[in-house]
């Protein structure tokens, strides 16, 4: 079985490296489930529902120079920007990425969640959604 080891991640806009990222997680999808009970029945029945294609979470320290990466992200943010396929990448090793499937965006939903403490370095997190489809692997 292979395995990936963390360190060998990175997030990129393109192939720009957004500085200082150090965990992500892409929460996978769901599935809507839609009841169909109706009177007499024992147990509630549903059908699948619609797909959520997930969010997605990334983090790691403040970098206030990192105009290509930290600031882009927060302006996309502030503007509504929708990221489709290979516009940000999250590489599992130097081959393999995830990114927007054909179809699919990432809207950046919350940015600037800036942290500090007195005995460590500043810290900042992105948020997005998912929406119009899934994550696609590709093999870079």
């Amino acid at each position: 079985m292979t395995v990936k080891i963390g360190k060998l991640a990175k997030v990129t806009m393109g192939a720009i490296s957004i500085a200082e990222i150090s965990s992500y997680t892409l929460s996978g999808m769901a599935v809507d489930s839609i009841e169909t009970t109706v009177f007499g029945d024992e147990a509630k029945d549903f059908i699948p529902g619609m797909i959520d294609p997930g969010t997605i979470s990334f983090s790691g320290n403040y970098d206030p120079s990192d105009t290509g990466g930290q600031i882009a992200l927060e302006t996309a943010c502030a503007s509504g920007t929708e990221y489709g396929p290979n516009a940000i990448r999250f590489y599992l090793d130097a081959f393999y990425y995830l990114t927007p499937a054909t179809g699919a965006v990432i809207i950046i939903t919350k940015c600037k969640a800036i942290g500090m403490d007195k005995a460590g370095v500043g810290s900042i997190t992105f948020e997005g959604k998912l929406s119009g489809g899934s994550l696609s692997l590709v093999y870079a």
